[in-house]
C-alpha cells in the first residue's frame, strides 16, 4: 500500500485515465500542468492524476475535473525545446480528491485512498474473473493495436481489483467509460461493469470485421473487372482493333514528335508513354502518369518568341514613354540588352537585379522591358517562400506533386525565352524544408541553368534563353550566394520635381481614365500637386501619391453620379476638402540651438528621413539608458560613440581642452556623488593621506591637541568645534565620466530604427550634453564613427539629401569618402544645401556646436 499524503500537486488530463500499475508517457503543454510536474520535486515525485469531464476544456476549474483519480509517481520528466514537458508516469493507487488547497498557479489537492469493500462471495468473484479473462483474450486477439503481452499480463493477477486495473488500462474505449471503471469500491460491481464492456467491444469488433470482409469482396470484384478489361484489350489487339489506351498512346507520341526535345528527354517521355499504355485502366497510377505527360509535353521545348533578338531602340522608346527620370537605370538596361542583341538573343552571363524602396517602379520597369522586347512576361513572387520545392518542384512520389514555379512560368508563357520577374528576392527564407536560395542559384547561374532539373519533371531543361530580372527592397537582405550572381541596379527615391512630372505625365491621366473621368483631364493645379507631394506623403516612390490622386478622382466620380457640380480645377487650398488636413504640414525641426539635441539622416524602406537624437546627462551611477526601439547595429553605434568620447575627453587635446573649461564639467563636479564602498553606505575613501575613512576622522600629521602649526596659506590653524569634516578629494575625469547617468532617446519610439549611419549625430548630441554647449539648428549629420574618432562612409545619400531638403535642413555633414558619390547626384539635390565633408569627428565640432564657428574652415566643402 502506498503511503498516503495530505496535499500533493494535481495534473488534469484531457483524455487519459490512469490506472494503478499502469505506466504512461505524458506531453504537458498547459502552464498549470507544467507547474505541477515541477512541484513534484518537493513531494517525492508524487502527484494526483485526474481526468477532465470534457477534453475540450482548456483551463479547467475544480468542478470540471473528476473527483476520483490516481496517485502517481513521476518516473522521469524533461523540458522540451518548445517549452512543453515530457514525463513518464506510473500509477500507484486510486484516490478520492477531498479538497483543493490551491487552484492557482497550480492545483494542490488533499486526497484519501479509495478502499475496496471486503470480498464475501469468493466463488462468484472467481467465476467473474474467469469470464473477464476469456473475453479479454478474445478482445486482444481481435485488436491488432494491442501487443500479445497484454493477455499474459493477467497471469500474475490474483485480486479482482488488480484484474480490473490491468484489463481497463488496455481497453481502447472512451475516457468517460474508463472513468466508470476507475471509480467504485465494490469489486463485484467493477468486475460486472468490466465484463459488460468487454462483451460490447467484442461484438462491435465482430461487426466491424464482417463489414471489412464485405468491402474486401467488393474490391475483389473490381479486380476481376480490371482483369476482364485487360483480356478485352488483348482480344482487341488480336482482332486488329485499337482500344482507348492505344489511342491515347498515339496522341502522346504524335505530340512528342512535334516538340523539339533533347534526345534524353524524348527517350524518357517515350518510356513513360509506353508505361501508361501498360497500366490497368482503373489504376490510380493512370491519372498521375497522364498529368505528368500533359505537363512535360505542355512545355515550350525550344519554342521562341517572334522577336528573339532584342530591339534595343524599341525597348528604349517604351521605357521613356512609361517612366520619367531613372536615366541611369534605363542606360544599364539598354546596355544589358545590347549585349544580348549581339549574342543572338542569349542574355549576358549576369542577371539584372533592381534594388530600391517600395513604389519607385522596379516591377513596372521590368514589365516595360518585356513590352519593349515583345516577349511574354511572367512574374514570380518570392516573398515568404520557404520551401525549396517551390523552385525545384516536388517529386512525383508525393500526393499532389507539381512542378516548381520556374517550369510552371515557362508553361504559361508558351516560349522558352520569356521575361521572368523574380519579385522580392530579398524576402526568401529557409527552414527545415530546404533553402530556396540554393535552388535559385541553379536557376540564375549561367553555367548551371543550361541543364536545370526540376524534381517533378526529372528532365533537364535549358533556361539560358530566359531573361531573368530580379527585384529587391534591401540589398543587404539578398542571400550572399545569390548576390554574387546578380548585377545590382539601384533605383533611388524620386525628387519632388520628378514626382510632379510623374504625376502630371502618368498618374493623373491613368487614374482619371480608370475612374471614367478622362474628359476632365488634369484637375490639379501645379501648387496642388506640389502640396500633395510635400505635405501629404512621405515616401521614396509614388504609390501613396497615386492613392491620393485616386481618392480625389473617386470623390469627383461620386459628385458626377449624384448630379453635383464638379470643380474644374483644384488648388492647394481645396485639397483639404478631398483629403483632409495635411499630415506632414507642421515642420518637425527646431529653429533655436538646443543642448543635447542633434539631427541625423536615416535611410528607410520608404526613402530618407531626418532622425532626431536627444541626450541628457546627470550625475548618477554610470548607467546608460537607450530608448526609441533601436536595432542591434544602432545600439552598437551608440556604444562606440560613447566609448570614443569617454577616452577622448581625457586624452584628445582638442576635446580635453573643451571639456576642462566647459560649464557641463563644472556642473557635474558640483553634483558629483562618490560611489558607495563595501564598508559603509555613503562613506568615501581619501587618497594616501588617509584623512577620511569609514565616515570618521583619522589623524594624519596632526599634533596631540588636534591642530597643525599652520595651513598652506601660512595662517594659524584653528580647530573647528566638533568633528572635522574635510572636503572630499576632487574626482578624476575618468571617475567623473564613469559615474554619469546618460539617457539617450530617439523620438517616434513606435518606429524601429537600425543602421550605423547615426554615429556622428549620436556623438554630437552626447558631447553637447556633456559640455552643455548647444547644437546649431538645421544641421544634419550622417556618418559612422569608430573608437578612434574616424568618420566612415554611409549609403542612401540621395534619399538622405532629399529628406534634408524636405525638412528645411541647411547644412549637411558627411564623410569625405562619399564626396565622389554625392558629386554624381542631380544638382537640384545639392542646390539648397551646404554640404561639408569631414574625416574625423573633431572636424564636426566647429560645424555643429554653437560658439566654435571660428574653426569651421577645417571642414571640406
Amino acid at each position: 500500500m502506498v503511503e498516503t499524503r495530505r496535499a500533493v500537486p494535481l495534473l488534469a488530463t484531457r483524455d487519459l485515465v490512469l490506472f494503478p500499475g499502469m505506466i504512461a508517457p505524458l506531453f504537458v503543454e498547459r502552464e498549470k500542468g507544467i507547474r505541477a510536474l515541477e512541484q513534484t520535486q518537493q513531494s517525492d515525485g508524487l502527484l494526483v492524476l485526474a481526468a477532465q469531464r470534457l477534453p475540450s476544456t482548456d483551463d479547467p476549474e475544480p468542478s470540471d475535473i473528476y473527483s476520483v483519480g490516481t496517485l502517481a509517481k513521476v518516473v522521469q520528466s524533461s523540458r522540451l525545446a518548445d517549452g512543453t514537458m515530457k514525463a513518464l508516469i506510473e500509477g500507484r493507487q486510486r484516490v478520492m480528491i477531498e479538497g483543493y488547497e490551491t487552484v492557482s498557479p497550480l492545483f494542490v489537492v488533499r486526497y484519501a485512498p479509495v478502499e475496496s469493500k471486503p470480498v464475501e462471495k469468493k466463488a462468484r468473484l472467481r467465476a467473474l474473473m474467469d469470464s473477464v479473462a476469456r473475453e479479454f483474450a478474445s478482445y486482444v486477439g481481435q485488436t491488432p493495436q494491442l501487443p500479445e503481452e497484454a493477455e499474459t499480463a493477467l497471469e500474475r493477477v490474483t485480486s479482482p481489483e488488480d484484474m480490473v486495473n490491468v484489463v481497463a488500462a488496455n481497453l481502447l474505449i472512451a475516457p468517460d467509460r474508463k472513468q466508470e471503471l476507475l471509480e467504485g469500491d465494490d469489486p463485484e460491481a467493477r468486475l460486472l461493469l468490466l465484463l459488460e464492456t468487454l462483451i460490447q467491444e467484442n461484438e462491435f469488433i465482430a461487426l466491424e470485421n464482417e463489414i471489412s470482409e464485405r468491402v474486401h469482396d467488393s474490391f475483389e470484384r473490381q479486380q476481376r473487372k480490371v482483369f476482364l478489361h485487360e483480356r478485352l484489350r488483348v482480344l482487341q489487339e488480336e482482332l486488329g482493333e485499337e482500344g482507348e489506351g492505344e489511342t491515347e498512346r498515339g496522341a502522346y507520341l504524335k505530340l512528342l514528335q512535334e516538340k523539339k526535345l533533347p534526345e534524353a528527354a524524348a527517350a524518357a517521355l517515350t518510356k513513360e508513354i509506353n508505361r501508361l499504355n501498360d497500366l490497368p485502366p482503373l489504376s490510380a497510377e493512370v491519372a498521375v502518369a497522364k498529368t505528368y505527360l500533359d505537363t512535360a509535353l505542355g512545355l515550350p521545348w525550344g519554342a521562341r518568341s517572334a522577336s528573339s533578338v532584342p530591339d534595343v531602340a524599341a525597348v528604349a522608346r517604351v521605357l521613356d514613354e512609361t517612366h520619367y527620370g531613372l536615366e541611369n537605370v534605363k542606360d544599364r538596361i539598354i546596355e544589358y540588352l545590347a549585349v544580348a542583341s549581339l549574342r543572338g538573343g542569349t542574355p549576358p552571363n549576369t542577371i539584372l537585379c533592381l534594388v530600391g524602396p517600395p513604389g519607385v517602379g522596379k516591377t513596372s520597369v521590368a514589365m516595360a522591358t518585356a513590352k519593349g522586347l515583345q516577349r511574354p512576361l511572367q512574374r514570380i513572387s518570392l516573398g515568404g517562400v520557404r520551401d525549396e520545392g517551390e523552385i525545384r518542384g516536388h517529386r512525383r512520389t508525393y500526393v499532389g506533386a507539381m512542378p516548381g514555379r520556374i517550369i510552371d512560368a515557362l508553361k504559361r508563357a508558351g516560349v522558352d525565352d520569356p521575361v521572368v520577374v523574380l519579385d522580392e528576392i530579398d524576402k526568401i527564407e529557409s527552414d527545415w524544408r530546404g533553402d530556396p536560395a540554393a535552388a535559385l542559384m541553379e536557376v540564375l547561374d549561367p553555367v548551371q541553368n543550361r541543364s536545370f532539373r526540376d524534381n517533378y519533371l526529372e528532365l533537364e531543361y535549358d533556361l539560358s534563353h530566359v531573361f531573368f530580372i530580379a527585384t529587391a527592397n534591401y540589398e543587404e537582405d539578398i542571400p550572399e550566394t545569390l548576390h554574387d550572381r546578380l548585377e545590382i541596379i539601384r533605383l533611388p527615391g524620386y525628387t519632388d520635381r520628378e514626382k510632379l512630372e510623374i504625376a502630371q505625365r502618368h498618374l493623373v491621366p491613368k487614374i482619371a481614365e480608370e475612374c471614367g473621368l478622362a474628359e476632365l483631364g488634369n484637375v490639379f493645379t501645379l501648387p496642388a500637386l506640389r502640396a500633395m507631394v510635400r505635405d501629404y506623403t512621405r515616401e521614396a516612390g509614388v504609390r501613396e501619391l497615386a492613392r491620393l490622386i485616386g481618392k480625389v478622382y473617386r470623390r469627383l466620380a461620386r459628385m458626377k453620379v449624384e448630379g453635383k457640380r464638379i470643380p474644374r480645377r483644384i488648388g492647394s487650398r481645396g485639397l483639404a476638402r478631398f483629403l483632409g488636413p495635411a499630415p506632414f504640414l507642421a515642420p518637425r525641426l527646431h529653429t533655436e540651438p538646443q543642448i543635447g539635441v542633434s539631427l541625423g539622416l536615416a535611410y528607410t524602406g520608404a526613402g530618407g528621413d531626418v532622425l532626431r537624437v536627444e541626450c541628457v546627462v546627470t550625475p548618477g551611477k554610470g548607467d546608460f539608458h537607450l530608448t526609441g526601439q533601436l536595432g542591434e547595429v544602432m545600439q552598437e553605434s551608440v556604444t562606440a560613440a560613447w566609448g570614443y568620447l569617454k577616452t577622448s575627453l581625457v586624452r584628445d587635446p582638442v576635446l580635453s581642452a573643451l571639456w576642462a573649461n566647459s560649464p557641463g564639467r563644472e556642473y557635474l563636479l558640483e553634483n558629483y556623488q562618490p560611489p558607495e564602498n563595501n564598508e559603509e553606505s555613503g562613506a568615501w575613501r581619501a587618497g594616501p593621506e588617509g584623512r577620511v575613512s569609514g565616515g570618521r576622522v583619522v589623524n594624519s600629521g596632526v599634533g596631540e591637541r588636534g591642530f597643525r602649526p599652520s595651513d598652506r596659506r601660512g595662517e594659524p590653524f584653528r580647530p573647528a568645534e566638533g568633528p572635522v569634516e574635510p572636503e572630499p578629494p576632487q574626482p578624476s575625469d575618468y571617475e567623473l565620466l564613469s559615474a554619469l547617468e546618460v539617457r539617450m532617446h530617439f523620438p517616434e519610439g513606435g518606429v524601429p530604427k537600425e543602421g550605423p549611419s547615426a554615429g556622428i549625430a549620436v556623438a554630437t548630441a552626447l558631447l553637447s550634453a556633456l559640455l552643455q554647449i548647444p547644437v546649431r539648428p538645421k544641421v544634419a549629420l550622417s556618418g559612422e564613427i569608430t573608437l578612434t574618432g574616424q568618420v566612415l562612409p554611409v549609403g542612401g545619400l540621395k534619399e538622405k539629401l532629399l529628406a534634408a531638403l524636405r525638412e528645411g535642413v541647411q547644412t549637411v555633414i558627411l564623410p569625405t569618402t562619399v564626396k565622389p558619390e554625392v558629386g554624381e547626384l542631380p544638382d537640384e539635390l545639392k542646390r539648397g544645401l551646404e554640404i561639408v565633408y569631414v574625416d574625423r569627428f573633431v572636424e564636426v565640432l566647429p560645424l555643429a556646436l554653437v560658439g566654435l564657428e571660428e574653426g569651421k574652415e577645417e571642414g571640406q566643402k
